[in-house]
């Protein structure tokens, strides 16, 4: 479906095709996130699409002028828990508008089309994750008051130069034990979906990038005790980084550690197993591999160098609770 944008003639919006491919691609490298003196670009040839066939309810919209693709919004329907309550939102999974038209009401038109769609899922608003220093996308997506007190966290393990054994694949049988672990693993985190046997045979059977073969685990006593998910992102996207005073640009590849969780008691299988996931991750040419951690230290230490990442949260619909309320923020790395 065509919108034009209101007051703003030749400015058409539509849902992005298949056909818009290429043209995607070159507009998103064309429109570096501008982060604390660098820009970000990310270059997803030669399929813009693959990392959304791994999502459930998504749309990606694009915006022309007089023929131009101008910008791109992406928005997925999630069903996170807050503060205790089931919530119905629409994540804000990317937003691009090609640098020669910012600030010409591209992204509002966008969003207008995103938060029309999604109200027909139920969903009462948006929210954005937003990198410090990034702006442009605050002006855009941040609100006064609406910035949650705690910061989502992630932590970029180095796989370059890790050696051992790659990790033991779960099986069909074990998806029940999965469900159980990542619950109650997660339960009490802000932001976190609780799983089902059936919501999770679902995500995995999405896109063959995600599934049954991509959840690994460790066994203790004859009995898992750890479970977790790989995504190679790597496969699809890779992160280009330009330093805005010295022009040296560095690229890389990770992949992305989703769906874990163990046993009561079992952070030291876990930790065995991240180490494993980092050796499976070196195996696919990846340099880095990525997880959420929902609180500081809850991610037990698997010996792997590794550095953070903070970004802030926006609610514009909804008012943050209290630092001392949120005993955890967690997030899906495959919608990220």
């Amino acid at each position: 479906m065509r919108r034009e944008g209101k007051k703003r003639p030749g400015l058409l919006v539509r849902e992005a095709c298949r056909a818009d491919n290429d043209a995607l691609i070159d507009l998103e490298l064309r429109s570096p996130l501008v982060v604390a003196g660098a820009e970000e670009s990310y270059d997803r040839s030669p399929d813009f699409f693959a990392c959304h066939r791994l999502q459930g309810d998504h749309r990606v919209v694009l915006a022309e002028m007089d023929g131009r693709p101008v910008g791109v919004m992406a928005g997925v329907i999630q069903s996170p828990v807050i503060q205790g309550r089931a919530r119905r939102l629409l994540y804000i999974q990317r937003a691009r508008v090609h640098r020669d038209y910012q600030g010409r009401g591209v992204a509002w038109v966008l969003a207008s089309d995103l938060f029309t769609w999604s109200r027909q899922f139920g969903a009462e608003g948006p929210y954005y994750l937003i990198a410090p220093g990034n702006e442009r996308s605050v002006a855009f997506g941040g609100r006064a008051g609406r910035r949650w007190p705690v910061d989502l966290r992630l932590l970029a393990f180095d796989v370059s130069g890790i050696e051992g054994a790659r990790p033991r694949k779960v099986s069909m049988d074990q998806l029940g034990a999965v469900v159980e672990f990542v619950n109650s693993t997660h339960t009490g985190e802000d932001f976190f979906g609780p799983l089902t046997l059936g919501s999770l045979r679902e995500r995995l059977s999405r896109d063959s990038q995600y599934g049954i073969e991509n959840l690994y685990g460790v066994v203790e006593g004859g009995r898992l005790a750890a479970v977790s998910g790989l995504w190679d992102k790597g496969a699809t996207t890779e992160e280009i980084r330009v330093d805005r005073a010295t022009g040296s640009e560095t690229r890389s590849r990770s992949t992305v550690v989703v769906d874990w969780g163990w046993e009561p008691g079992g952070e030291s299988a876990f930790a065995r197993l991240l180490r494993s996931l980092g050796v499976a991750s070196r195996a696919l040419g990846r340099q880095a591999m990525m997880i959420c951690e929902p609180s500081p230290g809850m991610v037990p230490d698997s010996g792997l160098h590794r550095h953070e990442i903070s970004l802030n949260l926006y609610t514009p619909t909804i008012d943050p609770p209290a630092e001392g309320s949120v005993s955890g923020l967690c997030a899906d790395l495959l919608t990220l």
